[in-house]
């Protein structure tokens, strides 16, 4: 074994972030009592190793060191059962997954397989902001969960994307919860500039071996990248004028970005980038609208955000025009019609645009989604 039973104890415990006194109270036994083990001076009663288990969320295998950071294969056998429950905006099914990965990190605690993606969708689920599955009922439990992983992942990765992601995480857990001092921490492990990316650094090195193609993809993607980003800061900076009453501007920062994607994207059909995490941009626009009492306006944006959506459903990769053939992924094309309508029906419920909901094209657009 690599590590005796006490060092197993030590490290899960401080996983947990439990003191050795919190850790004997869960256990009902002497703060003493854990000190000897952790020290290899004494080991737990036969009647404590179940418990401990349960305390640490580890199957009793751990704790005797036979499973630990190995079972990668297992490890994706999981991840990939966990991905087939789940179905597009139906929530319980994400729960599922969550727990289904859950279950697998029992058996192997430090596996970074397990908790990358666990992280991932644990940060979606807890997080109000990424409301297409935000589970409200259990969102605490798993936001108190997912910072115990990132930080398995800081204590045990050596890839940088891991830990940076690590952090990410950990800023918007620590925002949201308003502890902006361990926010602003996690925030000062990043790197200043924009262009320390995995995408480009690999391109430098295909560009040296003349190897032109494999340059050609991984620019590709740090393109695509660096218009994800673009678009969720210009977002994010629309949101927080109109968070400060000064809709004008808000407006003038949405239109911006419309402006700056219908002229790299010639043939007015364009990727997705006005919808992110952060909010759909033609939604935004219209609550700026709103906002300034200009309801034209504002529908004339809610429409161009159904009818963006309904016009994807006849697109095609070879239909897509120069920036999205050269520049931008292809994974939008050929949304399913179900998913399209939970999706859209989902916009059209939001309260934002209730001053819309008597006009006669706002009910003509919740026609045409609910035809789907």
């Amino acid at each position: 074994m690599s590590e005796t039973i006490g060092q197993v104890i030590r490290r899960l415990r401080k996983e947990k972030d439990l003191t050795q006194e919190e850790l004997a109270q869960l256990l009902n036994v002497s703060n003493q009592a854990v000190s000897k083990w952790e020290c290899g001076d004494g080991m737990p009663d036969i009647s404590q190793v179940v418990p401990l288990a349960n305390v640490f969320g580890v199957t009793t295998d751990v704790l005797f060191g036979m499973s630990g950071t190995d079972g990668s294969e297992e490890a994706y056998r999981i991840v990939r059962e966990a991905e087939a429950l789940e179905e597009y905006g139906n929530t319980p099914t994400y729960l599922a997954a969550y727990d289904k990965m859950l279950e697998g990190l029992k058996k192997y605690p430090n596996n970074l397989i397990l908790l990358n993606n666990c992280v991932g969708l644990g940060q979606a689920l807890c997080l109000p902001e990424n409301g297409w599955i935000y589970a409200p009922e259990r969102a605490d439990e798993i936001a108190a969960e997912t910072e115990r992983q990132a930080k398995r992942i800081l204590m045990y990765s050596k890839n940088a994307s891991d830990v940076m992601r690590a952090h990410q995480i950990l800023v918007f857990l620590y925002s949201s919860r308003g502890e902006f001092d361990k926010a602003e921490a996690e925030a000062d492990s990043f790197p200043v500039r924009a262009d320390f990316t995995y995408f480009k650094h690999h391109s430098f090195v295909s560009e040296y071996m003349g190897n032109h193609r494999k340059t050609v993809e991984y620019l590709e993607t740090d393109t695509n990248d660096i218009f994800v980003a673009l678009a969720d800061n210009l977002l994010r900076m629309g949101k927080a004028y109109a968070a400060q009453n000064l809709h004008r501007e808000a407006i003038e920062v949405y239109e911006c970005w419309f402006r700056l994607i219908r002229t790299i994207c010639t043939d007015g059909q364009f990727p997705p980038f006005h919808d992110s995490d952060f909010g759909d941009c033609y939604l935004l626009l219209a609550e700026a609208y709103l906002a300034l009492g200009d309801t034209d306006k504002a529908m004339e944006n809610v429409e161009n955000s159904v009818h963006y959506w309904l016009g994807t459903r006849s697109c095609t990769p070879s239909s897509s025009g120069r920036c999205s053939r050269i520049l931008i992924d292809d994974w939008w094309y050929g949304c399913p019609d179900d998913v399209l309508k939970v999706k859209l029906t989902g916009k059209l419920e939001s309260t934002a645009l209730d001053p819309l909901r008597d006009c006669e094209r706002f009910r003509a657009l919740i026609g045409e989604v609910s035809s789907l």
